[in-house]
């Protein structure tokens, strides 16, 4: 490869005007938030370090087209060349020099926005700014020329708070006096510029035009800039890898992603990179700023970001390798792995399975083709990213945390979980105690795999069966005698089967308010959602489905409910349950009478306690909307049940009048100040029945029906 020209900032505007052409993105440099600040910090400590003791650094490539005016279109580099704009154009400001070189700092543009454009004709002309001042945008926002629209350009905002950014450090360093002049014709800081109309290809640097002569493919930009990066990583084989960008790799994703191959190529390989990055707390804002539909990493910014190159990079290299060699993909696992892989080409990753993704990568790593605990490994990794939620990408980083220490012992796993010693975090603290419990029954009797494993592959249980452990109250199995572990083995394995029978692979395989009244009859199950409380929803809602029901204390109430029924006559023996319930406390009528979970609580089945003798049945989320006071309301379903024509006005708000009517309006039931009152249809009060049977007899009797 011919040598690239070492150019400075100056050097580069002095020689050629710079126009960052309307292909390009926005500059992102300087976008306010954290997503974005300790890229942007961390660079302008480099640039000031290298100002403060003039040691020399070089900024990487920077290439792109020069047209017949003798203008510059960077393909690649316009983020650092418009930081190192606005750096010299703070320095002239600073020294007295801006006015004397206005023509050469016209030589930049930006051609992405006329406001773009503008802003950076403008910029220049500034000479009187404050610079005692604290902040410079506020100076440059009041300016008679600046147009406020101007503020909504991510281009122009991004600039002001970047000149903000290097206007606070320039008060930290201790700067030369003359520095202008040092960067105009010594610079510290230069890079190393490449015009690709004059530069000639050879095989070490992958820098091409399609046959129509467009700009840089996204893929042929990064084989560009991953060379680049390459050359300056010590201990790999940077030959060997970009050979196998081009070939091995590169067959391997158009074998799975014909169309998009390419796509699917930087989609994999970034999700493997924000892996790497998330094994270091300091990379938090980046993180989460790329993961949440921020700036892809570029690797200019790796230089800043706390990571071993070498280190990542042999990660890629053996994970690739091994996807490509297709062993990976013979192994039974409880992950779908080639599901994984899928999701991470398109780049539909969820923490879940980027979590997934790097304990795959992780075992590669470290044991290449030894898959004999491989299936084990993943069966734990399974168990504990589906169990646990992922609100925040610092849960994501602590499980992948888990993962680099946990991979060690992946060979003997069971030893290590069932080790009292072992400190395990990273996941669903309930969930890594039933790991280890289960890790201690396997380990002492081999018997008890069979029934565990089965028991974690249950659709609905995806690894927990922690509820299952807690009913056969089993901890220790070295302090049982042969016939208890025996006897506790086969509970185990009856409460499994009983549990199937109510709860399916995806959704209940009974009655959905069956269920719900027979346990009730056991105790007061509903969870708190909120304000409210939930009778539970089918499904996988992590609030307030039976799912969560199902790791929550009240699942005692299960156990119950389980010992009284059996697999083959589930449905028969719940209604049992209910005939039988002899409950006297607020659950009494929605046991007895199904209307009322049949018709209210809406989709999210939810009631707002208050207390005892004052619920509402919510048909919406709030008491805003529609709701009815429950013992209204069951007198009506009590009506209805036993035949009586009656209806029901609800209303919204908690407050407002709710009632049940009889004999086309002629009488009236409320419950309000927790008391039953009658009214016939001029609203004169005509009874007030102490208690619900005496309600429900008296209303009954207006109806002209006995109960």
């Amino acid at each position: 490869m011919q040598p690239s020209n070492v150019f400075s900032f100056w050097k580069l505007i002095e020689q050629y005007h710079i126009k960052i052409p309307i292909i390009q993105r926005d500059y992102a440099q300087g976008r306010k938030g954290k997503e974005v600040q300790h890229v942007r910090n961390e660079f302008l400590r480099v640039l000031f370090n290298a100002l403060e003791t003039n040691n020399p650094i070089e900024l990487d490539f920077i290439y792109g087209t020069v047209n017949e005016t003798n203008q510059f279109a960077p393909l690649d580099g316009q983020q650092r060349l418009t930081t190192l704009y606005l750096l010299h154009w703070y320095i002239a400001l600073k020294e007295g020099k801006l006015d004397a070189n206005q023509a050469i700092f016209q030589r930049f543009s930006y051609e992405t926005r006329l406001s773009s454009k503008l802003f950076c004709k403008l910029l220049v002309s500034l000479t009187d700014i404050d610079l005692t001042e604290t902040s410079l945008s506020n100076q440059i926002y009041n300016e008679a020329n600046f147009y406020y629209g101007w503020a909504h350009d991510p281009t122009v905002s991004s600039m002001l708070t970047m000149l903000d950014m290097i206007h606070s450090f320039a008060k930290e360093y201790n700067l030369p006096e003359d520095l202008f002049e040092i960067l105009t014709t010594n610079a510290p800081i230069t890079f190393q510029f490449i015009d690709l109309d004059t530069f000639q290809l050879e095989d070490t640097l992958y820098i091409k035009m399609n046959a129509r002569g467009k700009p840089l493919t996204p893929f042929e930009n990064f084989k560009a800039r991953f060379q680049q990066y390459l050359e300056n990583v010590q201990n790999v084989d940077d030959k060997q890898i970009l050979y196998k960008t081009d070939t091995v790799w590169s067959d391997f994703f158009w074998k799975h992603q014909k169309t998009s191959y390419d796509e699917s190529f930087l989609h994999f390989f970034y999700a493997l990179l924000y892996n790497q990055l998330a094994r270091s707390n300091q990379n938090r804002d980046c993180l989460f700023s790329a993961i949440n539909g921020g700036e892809i990493i570029r690797f200019d910014d790796l230089v800043y970001i706390d990571i071993d190159s070498g280190s990542w990079v042999k990660d890629i290299e053996l994970t690739l390798d091994g996807l490509c060699s297709g062993t990976l993909f013979n192994q039974e696992t409880v992950i779908d792995i080639k599901k994984v892989i899928k999701q991470a080409m398109m780049d539909e990753l969820y923490y879940t399975e980027r979590v997934q993704l790097y304990a795959v990568v992780s075992y590669i790593r470290l044991y290449a083709d030894n898959f004999a605990a491989f299936s084990r490994w993943m069966r734990f990794v399974r168990n504990v990213t589906v169990n646990t939620i992922y609100n925040r990408v610092e849960d994501f980083m602590q499980s992948i945390q888990a993962i680099d220490v946990l991979i060690t012992h992946a060979q003997n796993l069971d030893a290590y979980l069932a080790d009292s010693t072992s400190k395990l975090t990273g996941f669903f603290g309930p969930q890594l105690t039933q790991e280890q419990l289960k890790a201690r029954l396997t380990l002492y009797d081999g018997t008890w795999k069979e029934p565990l494993y089965n028991a974690e592959d249950y659709g609905y249980f995806e690894g927990d069966i922690g509820f299952l452990l807690l009913f056969i109250d089993i901890n220790e199995l070295p302090n049982c005698s042969n016939h208890e572990r025996i006897e506790k083995q086969a509970s185990f394995i009856s409460y499994y089967e009983k549990a199937i029978a109510i709860f399916g692979p995806t959704k209940l395989n009974v009655p959905i308010n069956l269920l719900s009244r027979a346990l009730l009859k056991f105790g007061d199950y509903l969870i708190q959602a909120g304000q409210n409380r939930s009778f539970l929803i089918e499904g996988f809602d992590r609030d307030i489905s039976w799912k969560r029901f199902l790791r929550h204390e009240k699942v005692s109430f299960l156990k119950e409910l389980l010992d009284e029924v059996k697999p083959q006559t589930i449905t028969t023996d719940l209604q049992h349950i209910i005939d039988e319930s002899d409950v006297t406390d607020w659950r009494q009528y929605i046991i007895q009478y199904p209307l009322i979970l049949d018709k209210r609580c809406g989709n999210r089945r939810l009631i707002r306690f208050y207390d005892e003798q004052d619920i509402l049945l919510l048909d919406t989320t709030m008491t805003s909307g529609y709701c009815q006071e429950y013992y209204s309301y069951a007198i009506y379903a009590a009506l209805q049940q036993n035949g009586i024509n009656c209806s029901y006005i609800d209303s919204v708000g908690a407050f407002n009048e709710k009632y049940v009517r009889i004999n086309d309006m002629s009488y009236s039931l409320n419950f309000v100040d927790k008391q039953f009152v009658i009214y016939d249809r001029n609203d004169d009060v005509i009874a007030k029945p102490q208690g619900f049977d005496e309600a429900l007899e008296k209303m009954s009797e207006l109806a002209g029906v006995s109960v």
